[in-house]
């Protein structure tokens, strides 16, 4: 890549070699290469987060607020790309389901969540019958909790779906450190996990059920 302010080779960093001038974002660099990582799903999380805070030092509006109109819209791409790789990479599903869309796999929301409704959403992977049904169980024996105010059984189906989900994301790690990964079967757990986690989402806890617990 060219600097665009002394106009010699800037390298393949957030700055220029030569000048340190902030660079704009390569389009095609994946959230891995934003942070100088490998592709892999087994990241050391603390290691991204100092990465992250560094990079953020450097991007920060302060350090540009006079300066050219190009360096400050250089800051301004390279923190969108950015924040958004951190995101994606700072959360264990997040972070499996971008690995499978690099590999032409997009896993779609679980059915009946907000986004799944909406016109432009991705279809959904194929999920097993058997999954559908324990999960719908689970939600039927928490609304009938929930009716009888009964605080204990709730606490147990959460701590119970919650090993479960816990279970099926060890498996989606085992998967991507295998030394062939298995797409589909990586796929398939990430997906019961994330049912799994919209249950848990939906076992939060009500308004009134917060003021019962006080």
């Amino acid at each position: 890549m060219i600097c665009w302010s002394c106009e010699k080779n800037a390298g393949d960093g957030m700055l220029c070699a030569g000048c340190g001038a902030v660079q704009p974002p390569l389009r095609t660099a994946d959230h891995f290469r934003v942070f100088g990582l490998p592709r892999k799903f087994d990241l050391d999380v603390a290691d991204l987060e100092w990465r992250y805070k560094e990079m953020t030092k450097v991007l920060h509006p302060d350090r540009f607020a006079r300066a050219d109109a190009r360096a400050r819209r250089a800051s301004l791409e390279r923190s969108v790309q950015l924040n958004l790789a951190w995101r994606t990479l700072s959360q264990p599903v997040a972070r499996a389901e971008y690995l499978l869309s690099l590999e032409g796999i997009e896993v779609g929301e679980p059915a009946g969540s907000k986004r799944s409704d909406r016109p432009d959403s991705r279809a959904t992977q194929p999920v097993d019958t058997a999954l559908l049904v324990e999960v719908m169980e689970l939600r039927e024996a928490l609304a009938e909790a929930r009716a009888r105010g009964d605080s204990a059984k709730v606490a147990s189906l959460v701590a119970g779906v919650q090993a479960l989900h816990n279970r099926e994301m060890a498996e989606v790690a085992a998967g991507f450190a295998a030394a062939q990964p298995n797409l589909a079967a990586i796929t398939a757990r990430l997906v019961a996990a994330r049912y799994y986690r919209r249950f848990l989402e939906e076992a939060e806890p009500h308004e009134g059920e917060e003021d019962a617990a006080k």
